[in-house]
């Protein structure tokens, strides 16, 4: 009876150790496929990440190329605009400094004229009229007229003469020319004032120096026409190689900003002449505090 019961006990835990080891079993492959279904699902949800950081990523190299494009685009059509721009301000330049040195050659042409026949004419008309009353010992009021009249025309000939091409300038250089310049401006309601490190025996090319003369000679009716001023001042100076002149006035002065606003076809000609020989203008002016301009240009070889 004993032993039945012994054998029965067996039984029955051999039993319970298949259910269990059955059981186990079951959960371990459970275990396992919901460990490979969270491995799939892992798996999916990187790869859907990964998608959407390249669709992220596509997007956005598109956009920045399509800037790029954009910005290459409109800095090309700024360069060609500015190009376009520069080239029609040369062809102004080009324009104006052709009407200028056709000016130029054509006042010299005419004070030539005006010097060397005109002049000589009535030189010689006014000494025949001097020989025959000398020689006649004729004393008439009309010849006396006819004499004042050569006279006057003579002066009046000479000062067009020398305004269109001064002989200072031509005989003796730019500084001289220039001093005599500031003499003739100082008048009872301004004076010119002129000072120079340059000597005046100083000879540039003679192109070069009837430019400067002009440019010098507009800047003072400027001066006299529109600043009011008591005083002005011209300093020249050579220095690393380039010509510089300082014109200072304190008259009314002006907005440096409204200049361009403000600027007539005389400065526009002074301009185009300093950029011809590759020179600067700078303007610095403020109402009631008077202006003052720089100019610097290359010498000429």
């Amino acid at each position: 009876m004993f032993r039945l019961k012994f054998i029965l006990s067996l039984l029955l835990l051999f039993s319970f150790e298949e259910v269990t080891f059955a059981q186990l079993k079951d959960t371990a492959q459970t275990s396992q496929i919901e460990n490979n279904q969270t491995t799939v699902n892992y798996l999916s949800k990187s790869e859907q990440l990964r998608n959407k950081k390249i669709v992220s990523l596509t997007i956005i190299l598109t956009v920045i190329i399509f800037l790029l494009f954009y910005f290459l685009y409109q800095n090309n059509k700024l360069k060609q605009k500015i190009k376009r721009k520069d080239t029609k301000q040369k062809i102004l330049l080009n324009i104006i400094n052709s009407g200028i040195d056709s000016q130029e050659v054509e006042r010299k042409k005419i004070a030539s004229f005006l010097h060397d026949n005109i002049n000589s004419l009535l030189s010689s008309a006014g000494l025949h009229l001097n020989t025959f009353t000398a020689q006649n010992d004729v004393k008439s009021e009309e010849i006396r007229k006819a004499k004042a009249i050569l006279s006057e025309v003579h002066e009046l000939l000479r000062d067009m003469s020398h305004d269109l091409v001064p002989s200072l300038l031509v005989r003796f250089g730019l500084i001289y020319a220039l001093e005599d310049l500031c003499e003739k401006n100082s008048n009872s309601a301004i004076e010119f004032e002129f000072s120079s490190a340059i000597p005046t025996s100083r000879r540039y090319v003679e192109k070069f120096e009837m430019k400067i003369y002009f440019i010098v000679s507009e800047l003072f009716s400027n001066i006299t026409k529109h600043s009011n001023a008591k005083k002005a001042k011209l300093s020249l100076a050579e220095r690393e190689n380039q010509l510089i002149l300082h014109i200072y006035d304190d008259g009314i002065g002006f907005k440096t900003q409204k200049l361009k606003d403000a600027e007539g076809f005389g400065l526009s000609r002074i301009r185009a002449r300093i950029k011809k020989y590759k020179g600067t203008l700078s303007i610095t002016s403020k109402e009631n505090q008077g202006t003052k301009i720089k100019i610097q240009i290359p010498l000429p070889h």
